[in-house]
């Protein structure tokens, strides 16, 4: 018998073997009798989710499992003496098993766990797993339990009404339950109320099942008053909560599954026994598979598909299983672990008396005593254990090998037989890898710089990959990388890699609060760009900022175009190659420099006119005096009233940068031939750490040492000499004058000869440390014994105990465990004194600096040891320091895009009010990844991956300091207005500016709106499944501002209305959604009031700062690229006003036409006309909620805008 097209029953001959247009996918393979089946229909199947079982319940309350597609019987038991098996959980500790009144957990042996029943359950029908220890229990009954499984306890009880509920689905999103009467509630997975319900079949509802977005039911309907089967299957779009078109099929319906390995294939049983498989896509070739269980008579009582899709069981009511498979051999499980089986009786082969043939050995000895010996025992020598070292891996597979997470894969080199491993057996196995491992050949860069070797980076310091959608950054979890409440930098811009050398200047208190209180009039102003991006950083309330903003201007620069720290203007293969190490050091050299020349400019412009001009005074840094005798002579000394004098005049070369990071120089070069001798001063803003290359008398040195000699170098080069007239070898010395507030320290380690260096020095001081705890360890006592930066001659095959020469494993320990990490080279505190032209620098050993006061008194204020050895009449002075930001280049040698630079910072208490003083914590800045640290990994290097680029140690007063900030915005930003454009005419200004009695307070009503042009265009990649995935969103820059007064006799009249001037190249104008076209941002050819971007932003700041409300649609999206963080007090977006939780955003142009019958956006978008109607549908807003009728107007809103599929009619 079998089916034709229309579904008639249809039956053939023995010759016909095939039916046309139906497939046969799946075939019987087994029909097995349960335990009971002679009393006992089968009422519950479920195949095992972790291991190939099939288990099977019946109406007489027993259990029993059978193994793999053979149907082997595995265990068997009794779960109920007289209730039937309701339904069969599988978990990983074994299974549940729900009877009307009990719920049964066992193990899948059969030993029980537990057994719970309480006056709750009553005519229970089915349970759903939400997590480990989470389930869910209903049943014809009007509670649903939320059942603990670790503490066997019902945590609550949630009321379902009378019907109850007798189906459970998951999905993602939602936990679905199904009563009697055909609906199917969608329910909130962590509070269980009700979000959606589905009225699905007027009758009752029989089975209904969930795969992605879909939900597929089949049931009864109410015909004529009885109950006839549906059969058409009614579909469900979760993402729309709508039906679909439903599903016909030639069977009624009584059960259905969605194929689990086939998304869009679901399998439909009748009551029968007859199956068919459905498809929920329309296909070309339309299939009918229909397949019957071999029962004459039985009804179908349950069915369950495996997770694999290649088995299907069936149970009936006469006891039997079947078993239908797509293969010969189904697989339960695409992973399933291994079935515990009973271990198996040994069985002792018999002999004859007379058998001399069969020896003795096969007869099992008796269990002795392990003090009792046995005559077969081998002697001890010959049972220690030996092991063969392996060898090591060929150099020619390191340098070639590519690595994939922690699996690295290379092609073979052919240098040995397949399948055939070497082995030395000549003593310490090392005699035959000499040549390989020989000085000559081994490169000194390999300890370092071996890119071949996998390297374990913590997830903390790689860099972070952002996963874009649709709607770019707006919707990424940032708050899982960051749970500090300090705020982070995103890194999606272009030359985003300063973002750490930014953190460590944000959390440098003075420096904080003089550009928070700096402001000029240019328009591409660093110091004022980072002031603008401080701010952003102290309201951003632990939100990452985009320093868009800044990074426009810096690309501005030509000194910094110049010195090549401009990413975006180098070669593709270029930038591949660029040392971020190096790259970070030039910042910040020129960062300060930079910052320097801005703050004293802007200082100049102040004081220029306020003050006379001063006579000119002699100054011997400008005129450097010509001395013939060989000796350092002294200044001439001048009168009082001139030395005065001369200070206001290096007073006025004096900036907050010079004074927080300005180190005082006296540059003496001395012709070593005839005495002459030249000086000049200097102010040193960054000092270059000075590593010693020819000095071999010498091995090891302090990190204060080298400090020392950085800060004042002194060396003999040959130089031209004015009195010689030639060049001739002259002696060049640099003498501090006095010492900084904050020292910044470039470490110059980008060279691979100052890197050994440091790597040496780290490995002197902790060979000390582990010489002084365990010296039996060293080879001998001579002063040799100190590891050594030349390479082994063994390589790593050496074994010798103690070896004092450098090998690749000697630092391979983690930091937790690593003596590298607790024994530092780098210190935490230093002391610098500095006597004359004398400076010392000392490292404070197991203290906190005091009050890290500077001192510049006499000689007293020294240490003991430098009373004595200095003149009283010297001045002396001392100031503490403390090591207080770090910037590290993160090297992932396998992936160059991959390489990044992180900075660790002690914050100081200001910036975290919840700690006291004495709480300076440690940070790492990963971007927008930011965890806490302990001391120790501030200076904790691990030079073939985490390498120091930039130091900064900072005193007492820097790291204690609150500096007042003075507000740089003023209402005369508004008055400061000037058109860029060439035109020059009024005729563009399309606002009216804000009269003297206009000014914003705090609560004024300023409607906003702002219209963006694309610079970049969005980068994205076709999926597999043919999905497309954003690489890197569409960079945007802000084309045009404007403000609407929100109260006042000219409300609604614009009194910002600026297009923004951009140097940059723009992509897409986006003038169908922005208006804006090609021309109206160029100052050559633009007819608009044209002005800067920074001429705008003050104005937006000083509104912010005011306290005024803005009002708009949208505005988050439209202050992230401003580069603006207003706090949510003082927003108000309509976007969210007119919102209901859970449905769709509605656009501007449709609120307008619905609430005010406005038709805005018809052809473009005009700002002025966007801002006024958000103004309007705020005012419109309350009112409905003065009225009361709000939620009425929402739900009129969302009716409306389904109707008209949310398109404003034309009409």
């Amino acid at each position: 018998m079998y089916f034709n097209q229309s579904g008639l029953a249809m039956v053939g001959g023995p010759e016909s073997t095939e039916i046309p247009g139906i497939d046969n996918e799946y075939m019987q393979t087994h029909c097995v009798l349960a335990d009971g089946g002679d009393r006992f229909g089968v009422c519950a199947l479920a195949f095992d989710q972790n291991e190939e079982l099939l288990w099977m319940g019946n109406q007489g309350g027993h259990v029993t499992s059978y193994y793999s597609g053979i149907m082997q019987k595995y265990t068997s038991f009794q779960v109920h003496s007289s209730l039937d098996i309701r339904q069969i959980l599988t978990i990983d500790e074994g299974i549940l098993v729900l009877t009307a009144t009990s719920l049964r957990c066992q193990i899948r042996r059969g030993i029980p766990v537990f057994t719970h029943s309480s006056p709750n359950m009553t005519e229970m029908q089915c349970m759903l797993q939400l997590s480990p220890s989470r389930l869910l229990l209903a049943g014809h009954q009007d509670k649903l339990i939320d059942f603990n499984m670790s503490v066997c306890k019902e945590t609550n009880l949630i009321d379902v009404g009378e019907t109850g509920c007798v189906m459970l689905r998951a999905h993602n999103r939602f936990v679905c339950a199904g009563n009697p009467l055909g609906r199917i509630d969608l329910r909130d997975p962590n509070s269980l109320k009700v979000e959606h319900s589905l009225d699905t079949h007027s009758g009752s509802l029989s089975d209904f099942d969930i795969q992605g977005n879909l939900l597929v039911t089949c049931g009864f309907s109410s015909r004529q008053g009885n109950l006839s089967v549906d059969r058409f299957l009614m579909v469900y779009d979760l993402r729309m909560m709508r039906a679909v078109t439903p599903i016909q099929t030639v069977v009624d319906p009584l059960y259905l599954r969605f194929l689990p390995s086939v998304s869009s294939r679901l399998a439909v049983v009748s009551a029968l026994g007859q199956i068919q498989l459905v498809d929920t896509v329309a296909l070309s070739e339309p299939r009918l598979c229909l397949l019957q269980i071999d029962s004459p008579g039985a009804m179908c009582l349950a069915f369950d598909i495996s997770s694999t899709s290649q088995a299907m069981a069936f149970g009936d009511s006469a006891g039997s299983i079947h078993l239908f498979s797509s293969t010969p051999e189904p697989i339960f499980n695409t992973y399933s672990r291994l079935t515990e089986h009973a271990d198996q009786v040994a069985q002792i082969p018999s002999f004859a008396i007379d058998d001399y043939e069969t020896p003795l050995s096969v007869v099992p000895l008796p269990v002795v005593g392990s003090d009792l010996p046995l005559a077969s025992d081998w002697p001890p020598h010959l049972m220690k254990k030996c092991y063969r070292k392996a060898p090591p891996i060929e150099l020619e597979i390191l340098r070639t090998m590519k690595m994939q997470g922690p699996i690295g894969y290379a092609p073979n080199p052919k240098a040995t037989r397949r399948n055939q491993v070497v082995y030395n057996l000549e003593k310490n196995g090392a005699r035959s890898q000499v040549k390989q491992f020989t000085p000559e050949n081994r490169s000194v860069k390999q300890p370092l710089e071996d890119g071949a070797c996998f390297v374990a980076i913590p997830k903390r310091y790689r860099k972070l990959d952002m996963k874009y959608n649709k709607l770019g950054a707006e919707d990424f979890p940032y708050e899982q990388f960051n749970k500090t409440g300090l705020p982070g930098l995103e890194a999606m811009l272009p030359n985003a890699y300063c973002n750490a050398m930014i953190q460590v200047l944000y959390y440098t208190e003075p420096l904080r609060a003089a550009l928070l209180s700096h402001l000029c009039i240019k328009e591409f102003c660093l110091s004022c760009e980072l002031g603008f991006l401080f701010h952003m950083l102290s309201t951003a309330q632990g939100l990452p900022c985009q320093p868009g903003n800044f990074l426009r201007a810096f690309r501005t620069v030509p000194e910094a175009s110049a010195l090549g720290l401009i990413l975006s203007d180098l070669h593709p293969e270029a930038k591949l190659k660029i040392d971020l190490g190096a790259l970070i050091q030039s910042w910040n050299r020129f960062i300060l420099h930079q910052m320097h020349v801005e703050l004293l400019e802007t200082k100049k412009k102040k004081e220029e006119g306020k003050m006379t001009r001063k006579p000119f005074v002699y100054k011997e840094t400008d005129f450097p005096s010509i001395l013939c005798s060989s000796e350092r002579k002294r200044p001439v000394p001048v009168p009082e009233v001139n030395i005065a004098k001369l200070e206001d005049e290096k007073r006025e070369e004096e900036s907050d940068i010079s004074l927080l990071f300005g180190t005082k120089q006296l540059h003496i070069n001395s012709c070593l031939k005839c005495g002459h001798e030249v000086k000049k001063e200097s102010i040193l803003l960054a000092c270059n750490l000075v590593y010693p290359t020819n000095e071999p008398d010498r091995d090891e040195w302090s990190f204060c040492d080298i400090l020392t000699r950085s800060l004042t170098p002194r060396q003999t080069t040959p130089a031209w000499c004015d009195q010689c007239s030639k060049f001739t070898p002259t002696s060049q010395a640099r003498i501090l004058q006095s010492l900084p507030k904050l020292l910044a320290i470039n470490t110059g380690l980008h060279n691979t000869q100052h890197k050994l260096f440091w790597q040496s020095q780290m490995d002197k001081i902790v060979a000390k440390v582990t010489k002084s705890v365990n010296n039996e360890t060293s080879r001998s006592s001579t002063p040799n014994s100190v590891a050594s930066t030349k390479p082994c001659r063994y390589g790593d095959n050496c074994s010798r105990p103690g070896c004092r020469f450098r090998h690749s494993f000697d630092n391979v320990q983690a930091p937790v465990n690593n003596p590298y990490c607790s024994n530092n080279w780098l210190p935490h505190h230093i002391r610098m004194i500095l006597t004359g032209d004398d400076l010392v620098i000392e490292k404070i050993q197991n203290e906190m600096p005091g009050k890290h006061q500077s001192c510049a008194s006499d000689a007293t204020t020294a240490p003991p040891d430098y009373q004595t050895a200095h003149s009283p009449a010297q001045s002396s002075e001392t100031k503490e320091y403390s090591l207080s930001a770090v910037v590290c280049y993160i090297n992932e040698s396998l992936a160059n895009e991959r390489k990044n630079l992180v900075a660790l910072i002690r914050v100081p208490s200001l910036y975290q009010p919840e700690f006291s003083d004495s709480d300076h914590r440690w940070y790492l800045f990963n971007d927008f990844n930011i965890c806490p640290v302990p001391a120790q990994e501030a200076v904790w290097f691990s030079l073939d991956w985490k390498t120091p680029c930039v130091l900064y140690y900072s005193t007492g007063e820097v790291a204690t300091s609150q500096t007042e900030i003075v507000p740089a915005l003023s209402k005369e930003v508004f008055t400061q207005d000037a058109c860029v454009a060439r035109s020059g005419s009024t005729a563009g200004v399309t606002f009216t500016p804000l009269a003297e009695g206009e000014m914003p307070k705090p609560g004024d009503l300023i409607a906003m709106d702002a219209e963006f042009v694309t610079l970049n265009q969005e980068e994205a990649e076709l999926r597999s499944d043919g999905k497309m995935s954003t690489i890197k969103p569409s960079q945007m820059s802000v084309a045009r501002i404007t403000c609407i007064r929100g109260q006042g006799p000219l409300e609604g009249t614009p009194f910002i209305d600026d297009y923004i001037s951009t140097q940059e190249q723009v992509v897409d104008y986006l003038t169908k959604f922005s208006g804006i076209e090609p021309g109206d941002l160029d100052a050559n050819f633009s007819k608009k009031h044209l002005t800067t971007l920074k001429s705008t932003y003050v104005k937006l700041r000083f509104l912010q700062d005011s306290g005024v409300t803005f009002v708009g649609h949208g505005l988050k999206n439209d202050f992230r690229v401003i580069n603006l963080v207003v706090p949510p007090e003082q927003v108000v977006d309509t976007v969210l006003l007119f919102h209901l939780p859970h449905h769709r955003m509605v656009s501007l142009r449709f609120l307008a036409w619905h609430f005010l019958g406005l038709k805005i956006q018809s052809e473009t978008h005009d700002s002025v006309e966007d801002a006024r109607a958000a103004l309007q549908l705020y005012r419109r807003y309350k009112e409905l909620e003065h009225d009361g009728s709000l939620c009425n107007a929402l739900s009129d809103l969302y009716e409306t805008g389904k109707l008209l599929n949310w398109k404003v009619p034309d009409d």
